[in-house]
């Protein structure tokens, strides 16, 4: 998606996670709690606190590994590095992370409901041969790339693409599934314009819903009192 004169594409920056969360603006996160209460399942924000998941240590190990802490209660470090090494030993992957921006997070202004929103990327690669991309590593058990394929729609997976490419209106969104199960395969997917209009189409519904006039079902009010208060806790 090519940027015209009049756009400016928001700013990438580098924040602690704490600080990003306490950024008072709407995130994919926030969304997904909007989707589980459509579906009769919301829950209330979770606290960071407790044990550490495989897909957390995976991302820290392979996009900030500085800050990785190994010996952490069920997770398997062996694992973990063995899932980073496999992604740094494809040649494309490993140097979109030499060459991109880990964890960058960005604050802007959805233009078609006027809400303001905001997103962590996992990597962002401004200049590459295919242009701005962003790429998002996902932890999967999918037995094969189909499977990978069917869980990108399942999973809302398109919901996010076209959420964070429409912000930061990027060339591509790239979704890498990493299995956590032998063999380790990577299911490298670049989100077609099918699965971004469909994800777009669930983002504006959810935003919608945030809408001072908008009719909410009885049942999704304090999921939606909850997201317009700016409660966003868990990692996307």
């Amino acid at each position: 998606m090519s940027t015209t004169d009049s756009f400016r594409r928001p700013d990438l920056l580098r924040l602690p996670y704490d600080d990003y969360r306490a950024l008072p603006a709407i995130a994919n996160s926030d969304l997904s709690r909007l989707r589980d209460a459509l579906n009769g399942r919301y829950q209330k924000p979770s606290s960071m606190a407790g044990a550490l998941g495989l897909g957390t240590a995976f991302h820290t190990a392979l996009l900030e590994p500085e800050l990785y802490e190994a010996g952490q209660p069920g997770i398997n470090d062996s694992l973990v590095w063995w899932m980073v090494e496999g992604v740094k030993l494809n040649p494309y992957l490993s140097d979109l992370l030499a060459n991109g921006v880990p964890e960058p997070s960005c604050i802007f202004t959805e233009p078609t409901t006027d809400t303001v929103c905001k997103l962590r990327a996992d990597l962002v690669a401004p200049d590459t041969d295919r242009g701005y991309t962003i790429i998002d590593f996902k932890t999967t058990m999918a037995r094969d790339y189909s499977h990978f394929l069917a869980q990108c729609s399942g999973y809302d997976y398109d919901r996010q693409a076209a959420f964070y490419l429409d912000a930061l209106r990027a060339d591509r969104f790239l979704l890498v599934g990493v299995q956590k199960v032998e063999p380790f395969s990577l299911f490298t997917v670049e989100v077609p314009a099918h699965m971004l209009e469909e994800g777009r189409a669930k983002y504006l519904r959810l935003l919608h819903l945030l809408q001072p006039d908008a009719q909410v079902p009885s049942y999704m009010t304090e999921a939606v009192r909850d997201v317009r208060e700016g409660m966003s806790s868990d990692r996307e």
